[in-house]
């Protein structure tokens, strides 16, 4: 999966801790294989990349002028952004679950009624695509489209690109309906069943919303609107902070900006730490329990006594860190 994922986003370092990340709701549980998983993304993305002539450098362009530095202003622009970025993932959880519960309703999430099921995402995909043609596809190529306010002819896979309303991308109304238009998008895909998944559609979305931000507050740069929104939305959905900042900063070119990005990542991560929204994501329960002891450890293990004197007083195997604590309910936490 490190693999997989560092030769995909063409960053080894971000894509490998992405797999390290999604696996868990709050940071790198599964940290013991980290290094391993970043040598394998590594090699992953060399092979991949030399086979496929592809080249190894951002994709996107969102303004003709980089970043030159980030100052401490910018990073609290990315704390709000953070912040308003998770209040959108919250939304879009909530109405996320009311679809998905609406295709359970009718019996649709069942193999045997698959075909219904991919018409009834269809429907709502493609108008949304015909109204909004840049909700339409998972967002990669899309994304500095949709970042730049660019005309809808330089959509790439789009045609005809005005669709059936001639809609452009270019004012606050737009930009928000744009991002609306594609969280739905997103959610009717997902559970139709088809691909595209989260993270470049979220992207996408939030490229949109971090426009129509730009255009209310001008004082912040527009790099830092679009790819702090971009993060605060993915992170809140799939707890990926470390690897979304890495990601986004490397694909955008915009190498300064990655301490607004990771203040954005970490203030989404902690203020949706309660709305898990990939369900597969679990807590390690070794890890949970290597926290506690058992209260029928002697007491004299919690004094600064060496180990070696630990040992003798219980039969019960320890390890370094029990040798200083204090008592919790149902057990022992090491301090």
């Amino acid at each position: 999966m490190a693999g997989a994922l560092a030769a995909f986003f063409g960053c080894p370092l971000g894509g490998s801790l992405f797999a390290m990340e999604v696996n868990s709701r709050f940071g790198i549980e599964y940290f013991e294989h980290t290094l391993e998983a970043i040598l394998c993304g590594e090699i992953c993305l060399v092979v991949f990349r030399a086979l496929a002539g592809l080249p190894i450098q951002a994709i996107w362009d969102i303004s003709d002028d980089k970043l030159e530095a980030t100052s401490v202003v910018d990073i609290l622009y990315g704390c709000v952004l953070g912040l308003l970025g998770a209040g959108v993932a919250w939304g879009f959880a909530n109405f996320h679950w009311k679809v998905m519960h609406m295709f359970q309703h009718f019996n649709l999430l069942k193999n045997e009624r698959a075909i219904h099921r991919a018409m009834a995402g269809a429907v709502v995909v493609v108008l949304m695509g015909m109204l909004v043609p840049q909700t339409m596809f998972w967002g990669e190529f899309e994304f500095e489209t949709i970042a730049t306010m660019a005309p809808t002819k330089d959509l790439m896979h789009i045609w005809p690109t005005s669709g059936l309303l001639g809609f452009e991308m270019d004012s606050f109304g737009s930009a928000m309906i744009v991002g609306v238009a594609k969280l739905i998008a997103i959610s009717f895909t997902v559970s139709g069943g088809y691909r595209g998944g989260y993270i470049f559609p979220a992207f996408a979305a939030a490229a949109a919303l971090g426009r129509a931000i730009s255009i209310l507050c001008p004082f912040i740069p527009v790099q830092l609107c679009v790819l702090c929104m971009a993060a605060a939305l993915n992170v809140a959905l799939t707890r990926t902070a470390l690897a979304t900042t890495l990601i986004l900063a490397y694909l955008s070119g915009e190498q300064n900006s990655i301490s607004a990005i990771l203040a954005a990542s970490l203030v989404s991560l902690f203020a949706t730490g309660y709305m898990p929204f990939i369900r597969s994501q679990m807590v390690r329960a070794d890890l949970d329990a290597s926290l506690y002891y058992s209260e029928d450890y002697p007491e004299e293990a919690f004094s600064m006594t060496p180990m070696a004197d630990v040992h003798k007083m219980s039969n019960t195997t320890t390890t370094p860190g029990a040798v200083q604590g204090r008592k919790s309910n149902g057990g022992v936490q090491v301090v």
